[in-house]
């Protein structure tokens, strides 16, 4: 009925696409004018804690698992691999176990890898998140992080120091 006629001018889909983020963009957000935390505060977040990248030019494993939360949504996750797959290789578990040798949790990470366990970014400022580390077993390190938005993007403003509570084993 719409686009069917002749003489109604059609808008070409890029131009509608733009006209609709434009919209989406003016719409609420949080106090500090930033929109919903999505894949770039998270990544924000994770590059803080990524390991070295080897001279030989290989890409470490790094496994990322939801602390006591749902997964990350399918978008975020591909938006995450994407801003890091030039040097590391980001797996997501939904399980904890799924990241460790035999599934056992006192066991270290498979293919030599490092577990990453984050929880969820508070959308109004502070933003805080906790984030583990976990190594191998009896070796978990934990911080608050807290996120700032400078220039546009996500930043870690501080990181200290917390007792790991979720990568702990059962010893």
């Amino acid at each position: 009925m719409f686009g069917g006629r002749r003489g109604v001018k059609r808008w070409p889909r890029s131009l509608l696409a733009l006209v609709a983020l434009a919209v989406m963009s003016g719409c609420g957000g949080d106090d500090d004018g930033v929109g919903p935390v999505g894949a770039d505060a998270y990544t924000a977040v994770i590059d803080d804690f990524l390991p070295p990248v080897p001279s030989d030019g290989s890409r470490p494993v790094v496994f990322l698992a939801r602390l006591g939360e749902e997964p990350f949504a399918l978008d975020d996750q591909v938006a995450m691999i994407a801003a890091v797959e030039e040097s590391y290789d980001l797996r997501f578990v939904d399980e904890i176990d799924a990241a460790l040798d035999n599934g056992d949790s006192d066991a270290p990470t498979r293919d030599d890898g490092l577990l990453l366990g984050i929880g969820t970014i508070s959308t109004a400022p502070p933003h805080v998140v906790r984030v583990e580390v976990y190594r191998a077993a009896g070796m978990v390190d934990a911080h608050k992080v807290t996120l700032v938005v400078r220039d546009d993007a996500w930043r870690v403003d501080t990181s200290e120091p917390v007792d790991p509570e979720v990568l702990v084993s059962d010893e």
